[in-house]
């Protein structure tokens, strides 16, 4: 099994984001003005010894790499935010480009969402999401291909690794058939393709949806990203279940938008672990990319309108991990997703703990 950590290339200055947000804004504001949301509510969540990092520097992506390395993460996926030429954030991943000493192996989750101010409830874009055409996708492809030569990048047999995030769009078909054409001419035997499954035709049932969701992927695509928590989120409820959720759901966080219910729901990370590893996984003809999360609050991000995902247990996540370890990829979701509560770096309230399960679940398993 290969360990790759979904890295977030935020926490770094912007000109968009002082424009947007206000004058030095990263996420990091978000992390630290949280405010605890009901009893024994742990936030805010605080780096160890307060490291409040900036990715524009080197040398706070040498101590990521090290870490990783150390306890075992072999590499990181990168989110890649392009808006039809217009990029945003990719300084860390540029920079870990111009220094081969970050010695760790690295792909791309193609974050393709329109940008809005959805953390403070408004649905007001900030940067729309648009695809172009073929003259558009060789500009794209060109950025892509300084990474998909460095022999550094995840390949699998000799296909450069691409995560699309969110495979609902028009143009799909075509780009991902344009781009694997271009790969093919600069050397490689194709481009391996991922979708990320619960964007797929928008359906979160799993298994049962989804050999129907498959059906609407790119003839070029290789593999499906099973994605967590969302995805194993979903096996707490069924049929009706679901869909009166949602819509409950939908309804309190309008409303929390508007501070009228100061409610938090919080779900048990433990019993979606145990539902999950009760399901079988379908047979297709495209591979299954798993994932794993230990916890999750966005609260920081959203307040009332976020929810939680009381974390998981070491017995739970040995018991999750054991269940998919024939997996050639796992993505842990995520490195530092400060304001979502997904984070493997080190923090005040658990030191190094999910590094070192994951170093011991790892040394177990050879």
């Amino acid at each position: 099994m290969k360990k790759f950590a979904i890295y977030l290339p935020q926490f770094h200055r912007i000109p968009e984001n002082d424009e947007w947000w206000g004058e030095g804004f990263t996420e990091w504001e978000k992390v630290r003005n949280a405010k605890p949301l009901y009893k024994n509510h742990v936030q805010p969540i605080v780096p160890l010894n307060e490291n409040y990092y900036d990715l524009s520097d080197v040398s706070v992506m040498k101590w990521q790499y090290e870490l990783a390395e150390k306890y075992g993460i072999d590499g990181f996926a990168y989110y890649h935010y392009y808006f039809k030429g217009k990029l945003l954030l990719e300084k860390p991943a540029e920079n870990m480009l111009a220094d081969q000493t970050l010695d760790r192996k690295f792909f791309f989750i193609w974050a393709n969402h329109t940008w809005s101010r959805s953390w403070e409830g408004e649905k007001t874009e900030l940067i729309r999401q648009e695809y172009g055409d073929e003259a558009d996708w060789a500009n794209h492809f060109d950025y892509l291909l300084k990474f998909f030569k460095d022999p550094r990048y995840e390949k699998k047999d000799n296909k450069p690794l691409f995560c699309v995030f969110s495979s609902a769009f028009r143009e799909k078909y075509e780009m991902f058939s344009f781009f694997e054409e271009k790969c093919k001419e600069n050397g490689f035997d194709g481009l391996y393709l991922i979708e990320a499954f619960d964007n797929v035709s928008g359906g979160f049932d799993f298994p049962k949806n989804f050999l129907t969701c498959v059906k609407d992927l790119s003839k070029d695509t290789k593999a499906v990203y099973i994605r967590q928590p969302l995805t194993m989120e979903w096996t707490l409820y069924s049929g009706m279940q679901k869909r009166i959720f949602r819509k409950v759901r939908n309804i309190l966080s309008r409303r929390k938008g508007k501070h009228i219910v100061k409610y938090v729901m919080k779900l048990d990370a433990n019993k979606m672990v145990d539902n999950y590893c009760r399901l079988q996984f379908p047979k297709t003809e495209v591979d299954l990319i798993q994932s794993a999360f230990f916890s999750w609050d966005n609260t920081p991000r959203h307040g009332y309108r976020g929810y939680i995902i009381k974390p998981v247990d070491q017995k739970h996540f040995f018991k999750y991990m054991d269940r998919i370890k024939d997996s050639e990829y796992v993505l842990f979701n995520a490195w530092n997703e400060w304001a979502e509560g997904m984070v493997l770096e080190p923090t005040e309230q658990n030191g190094y703990k999910y590094l070192e399960w994951i170093k011991e679940w790892t040394d177990m398993n050879g």
